[in-house]
């Protein structure tokens, strides 16, 4: 059995690595800017529609999972053709060299693709981006959805070990370490998702399921609850974690305020999976860092 994780280098591909490995699975990654020194990777920059064509055809995957995108919300909006050309015909181009191939398809969608007026929300909830990120999203779910057997995956506020250090728990991590206060917008709702978890939701999901599912946390909580509470498990000072409006922080693009998703589809599904929620999902990241 061999697999592709198309941006290994990232923490929901590391985890999803880690995760194949475990079970048996020959799991190839790939890195487009950064490749771990401690884990080494191929390269893959997937709006180059020829190497992903070349890639693909040499390794014939059972599954690519696509957790490789441009997801600074800040820089899609300051650069929408940079995103477009990553966020939409790069999964193009990925989707299309699986076509080829006989690939399954796994992409890595957010829930991003809705404006957060009335969350959580299910998988067949209308979608409707309020930002050039979650167009982007939205657009690339449809070129992957055409075809029968893939797979789409929501998820949000996704943390755990990431070599680079970028995911808001790690972020959050070093500031409180260095006794800097941080703010943290109190009116983000959304439902923290340990990488790890999503990472065996995602590998599960690729054996015997199509269309959208939600994976995420159990919990739906804002962001500076879960800051409070991920200060408290690393055992800093809470009160360095200073609650904001979202309007105050002088954002470019606009967040989806009240999100999250609902997993009753994925439950379902996957009946034996335990969604993790998040105050398990952070002494469980405390622990593996610890290690």
């Amino acid at each position: 059995m061999r697999d592709l994780v198309i941006g290994a280098s990232g923490q929901v591909g590391g985890a999803l690595v880690d995760f194949l490995r475990g079970r048996g699975v020959d799991a190839i990654g790939t890195y487009s800017t950064h490749n771990p020194p401690h884990f080494p990777l191929r390269h893959l920059d997937i709006t180059d529609k020829k190497k992903v064509f070349s890639v693909l055809e040499e390794l014939c995957p059972r599954h690519v999972y696509l957790s490789s995108s441009f997801t600074n919300v800040e820089g899609c909006e300051e650069d929408p053709e940079l995103s477009h050309r990553v966020n939409v015909l790069g999964v193009n181009n990925v989707f299309s060299a699986c076509q080829q191939v006989g690939s399954k398809l796994i992409y890595f969608s957010s829930d991003y693709v809705f404006d957060g007026l009335k969350g959580p929300y299910l998988e067949d909830s209308p979608v409707s981006p309020i930002s050039v990120y979650g167009q982007h999203k939205v657009m690339a779910e449809k070129v992957v959805l055409d075809a029968a057997d893939s797979l789409v995956l929501r998820t949000t506020v996704v943390y755990g070990q990431e070599w680079q250090g970028k995911n808001f728990v790690i972020r959050l991590v070093k500031s409180l370490l260095d006794g800097r206060t941080i703010k943290v917008p109190s009116d983000q709702v959304g439902n923290p998702t340990y990488s790890r978890n999503l990472a065996e939701a995602a590998a599960l999901l690729a054996e015997c399921a199509s269309g959208v599912f939600n994976v995420a946390g159990l919990d739906r909580v804002s962001r500076y609850q879960f800051a409070r509470e991920a200060a408290y498990i690393f055992g800093l000072n809470e009160d360095l974690v200073v609650p904001v409006k979202t309007s105050d922080l002088g954002q470019m693009a606009s967040r989806p305020l009240e999100g999250g998703l609902v997993m009753d589809k994925l439950q379902a599904k996957l009946p034996q999976l335990e969604i993790v929620g998040f105050k398990k999902g952070l002494k469980l990241l405390h622990k593996e860092l610890e290690r």
